[in-house]
């Protein structure tokens, strides 16, 4: 490593020595009143330095990429996840304050202080073992970069997680702040859009950590047994074609206009998709798999119902000839977050 990179871990180790240094002293004071105030200030003062230092990662694109390269992105977000839960204390600390309980205020002030040292010396580790030396200010395009990305960041985790998920709204607020934020950058407000920068990132790691503990359940048996419902929906298209035709819809101009030669090739593209869920060993590929899956499912339904209706209405028929196995609210393959994980496939599946 070269020695840039070595001072400038041993200046954070020195920073962290002195914050303990100071936390001692604050400690032997005699009045509690004094001793809650002053270690809360210590602690808002932590939470800055390290903000900042979570500012600089994340506003330069080569860093971040560096850090990934050494797989290292789990560990950088599982920091910043750490991080909130500083802040969390540092609020806490505060409203202690508020109501005379000091003893609670230094409880909180003191974890929060040893939440930030552990978050400081991780994130330069992390950045010592990816080979990165940290610049000392944040460039005002480079932080509208890291805006931007947080933002494209934003827009694919809607992709993956459920509106009516409780973790959803963390999205809708991250991105609110992330607007703010480029709104700041335009009146030059360097600060305060850094500050929004770092709190959207907090409430986008949260995201992340949600998912991952979601796709956690995604295991071998339980992607095999989503697979066998596709197939169950497989037979039911089949089914509902067969019946159509029977009543003299186009059901093969109805797939081209689709996008599918016929019967037979809308079949064998559905069967595909089920095969590469069920041969996947990446989980995130395996995600998009069987949000790929769940999509058709729940287009088909729709279009081909829709389709029906008219053809019927037309024809002096009546019946909607709606698929069965379809839940209420049109959700199929569960492959979203933020229903418990299940990803049960319509209102037959039942795993």
């Amino acid at each position: 490593m070269n020695k840039k990179i070595q001072l400038t871990t041993v200046a954070s180790l020195m920073l962290i020595i002195i914050s303990l240094s100071s936390i001692s002293a604050v400690l032997g004071q005699t009045f509690d009143e004094t001793r809650a105030n002053r270690i809360t200030e210590i602690s808002e003062n932590a939470a800055e330095k390290v903000g900042d230092l979570i500012d600089l990662v994340f506003s330069n694109s080569t860093i971040l990429e560096m850090i990934d390269a050494a797989n290292l992105t789990d560990a950088l977000d599982g920091n910043i996840t750490l991080y909130n839960t500083g802040l969390e204390n540092v609020t806490n600390a505060n409203e202690c304050l508020l109501i005379e309980d000091y003893d609670g205020a230094i409880a909180n002030a003191t974890e929060a202080l040893s939440i930030f040292r552990e978050v400081y010396r991780s994130i330069h580790l992390i950045l010592y073992e990816a080979e990165v030396t940290v610049g000392q200010y944040i460039d005002a395009d480079e932080l509208e970069e890291a805006i931007d990305r947080s933002i494209a960041r934003v827009d694919e985790l809607k992709e993956l997680i459920s509106e009516d998920a409780p973790i959803y709204d963390n999205l809708i607020e991250a991105e609110q702040l992330l607007l703010q934020a480029k709104a700041e950058l335009l009146s030059d407000n360097i600060t305060d859009a850094k500050a929004d920068l770092r709190a959207a990132n907090v409430l986008i790691s949260e995201v992340c950590q949600y998912l991952k503990e979601a796709a956690q359940e995604l295991n071998p048996s339980r992607i095999r047994d989503y697979c066998e419902d596709a197939l169950q929906y497989r037979e039911r298209f089949r089914e509902r074609f067969g019946q159509a035709e029977s009543e003299g819809f186009d059901v093969n101009g109805f797939l081209q206009g689709l996008g599918y030669q016929n019967e037979d090739d809308f079949m064998a593209r559905f069967e595909e998709m089920i095969e590469n869920a069920q041969q996947t060993d990446d989980i995130n590929n395996a995600l998009g798999n069987l949000q790929e899956i769940g999509n058709t499912i729940r287009g088909m339904d729709s279009t081909l119902t829709h389709e029906m209706g008219q053809f019927r209405a037309m024809h002096g028929q009546g019946g909607s000839g709606q698929m069965q196995g379809s839940n209420d609210n049109g959700q199929y393959g569960g492959t979203q977050a933020g229903n418990g994980g299940s990803g049960q496939m319509g209102s037959g599946g039942g795993h």
